[in-house]
């Protein structure tokens, strides 16, 4: 085989490689700055149907900083409640949504929560078959505590509260002297 037919060939294979090539992946979604302070430890304390609870959250960015996932983990003596919470910001609509997965399982699932923010006030929609739920989350403006009120409604369109949380975030030591700064996510 000649040498112009070897670099011809070796062309064709270079502009048939790069037509089969993945395309680029697409740029990671603006990270939104409110769901950004649920990032870090939180304890939840509060109340559920009246009764007194006290969880742990732990708030991550994942999938590419798309969905901030906040895990709670029930404190009590007994195994109790846990669930994910995956909150969004959607830029283009400028609102938001939310995934409240628990060990329920998948029939409460089936709804995902959407709603808008104003200042440091966020309150979602869920639409159940059975009845509406209003999840109104609020942060400090120094996002170092908040409340999450939970509330459902009734027949006659009113709302009674389900559930309801103080947030308070769970203050780290300062580093000590040659200690390494903690690791970013």
């Amino acid at each position: 085989m000649s040498r112009n037919s070897r670099s011809l060939l070796y062309a064709l294979a270079l502009i048939v490689a790069g037509a089969t090539a993945p395309a680029a992946a697409p740029a990671a979604p603006p990270v939104d700055p409110f769901l950004g302070q649920l990032a870090g430890e939180w304890i939840l304390t509060g109340t559920v149907r009246g009764k007194p609870v006290h969880y742990h959250g732990s708030g991550r960015w994942l999938l590419r900083q798309g969905w901030l996932c906040l895990s709670l983990h029930d404190l009590g003596p007994a195994p109790g409640y846990q669930a994910r919470v995956y909150f969004g910001h959607d830029s283009k609509a400028d609102d938001y949504v939310v995934h409240w997965l628990d060990q329920f399982g998948a029939a409460g699932a089936r709804v995902v929560g959407s709603g808008k923010r104003s200042g440091q006030t966020l309150v979602f929609i869920f639409l159940y078959p059975e009845g509406a739920f209003r999840d109104t989350l609020v942060l400090a403006a120094d996002g170092n505590s908040g409340s999450l009120l939970l509330e459902s409604q009734d027949k006659d369109g009113g709302w009674s509260t389900f559930a309801a949380y103080r947030l308070s975030r769970v203050a780290h030591p300062a580093p000590s002297a040659g200690s390494a700064p903690p690791a970013q996510q």
